[in-house]
């Protein structure tokens, strides 16, 4: 079957955690697919600003599925697509996560803004090479440790979803009901006049489970979660040292 559109979650996936970019080698791969025709999307929980410049080498994704599913944007910058959270929602989240001295941060269109706990965000962002850039806000000192619940209780008719990345991660998205990557491929997918089923998706993580039920085929890297490969068609390499490039060529091997 000729795939249509590849989309790549970046973090353990595209970079493997080793690497502060993506390797030469998975930029060069996805660029020789790319010139082959494929259109190629970048699908994160990163926010677009978060994505930092020389993180993804040479690749210019031609579609960016950011935020989880939230945000869609072309190749010039152009939103497609945007789910806000309401006002409402913001509260409730800042009054629960003040209540609990836990650190919260929201993705705007030009920073990620600390909300509670900048310093702990900043320590974890340089500990793990993510250069999200984080902007200032209150201070916090303590990270989230299973408290969907109680939000939950106390603000469950919002149906927001607290989507951890790997079970027993002390940190989330948080996310509208029906917004995910899946969704986000699903309504790219039409956007760009795609059938789903023509779409390759490749990720790691539990908050990429969506998008690999998703697309045509499902890809979980060999270093993914116990959900994501079970969500996946398929099963592929570790994303180290550079797990991508042989994917694209195991795939779409007359690009090389």
């Amino acid at each position: 079957m000729q795939y249509k559109l590849l989309l790549l979650d970046i973090d353990g996936t595209l970079r493997p955690g080793s690497c502060e970019r993506v390797p030469k080698e998975n930029a060069e791969a996805v660029c020789a697919v790319q010139r082959a025709g494929v259109k190629v999307a970048i699908a994160t929980g990163r926010g677009r600003i978060g994505v930092g410049k020389g993180l993804l080498r040479s690749i210019r994704p031609d579609y960016w599925v950011c935020a989880g599913g939230a945000q869609l944007v072309d190749y010039k910058g152009c939103d497609l697509a945007l789910h806000r959270l309401t006002s409402e929602e913001m509260y409730a989240l800042v009054d629960f996560f003040e209540d609990h001295e836990l650190p919260l941060r929201f993705t705007f269109h030009d920073a990620n803004y600390a909300y509670l706990g900048y310093e702990e965000f900043a320590r974890r962002e340089r500990e793990k090479n993510l250069a999200l850039n984080i902007v200032d806000g209150e201070d916090q000192d303590q990270h989230l440790q299973e408290m969907a619940d109680r939000f939950q209780e106390k603000y469950g008719y919002l149906g927001l979803k607290f989507l951890f990345s790997y079970p027993g991660s002390d940190g989330c998205d948080i996310l509208q009901q029906g917004v995910d990557k899946g969704a986000g491929l699903r309504e790219l997918a039409k956007l760009a006049g795609i059938d789903p089923a023509d779409c390759v998706a490749v990720g790691d993580g539990d908050n990429d489970v969506a998008m690999l039920q998703a697309a045509g085929l499902g890809i979980a890297m060999g270093n993914g979660s116990a959900a994501a490969k079970a969500a996946a068609d398929r099963i592929g390499p570790d994303a180290e040292p550079h797990g991508i490039a042989e994917l694209c060529r195991a795939l779409w091997p007359e690009a090389f």
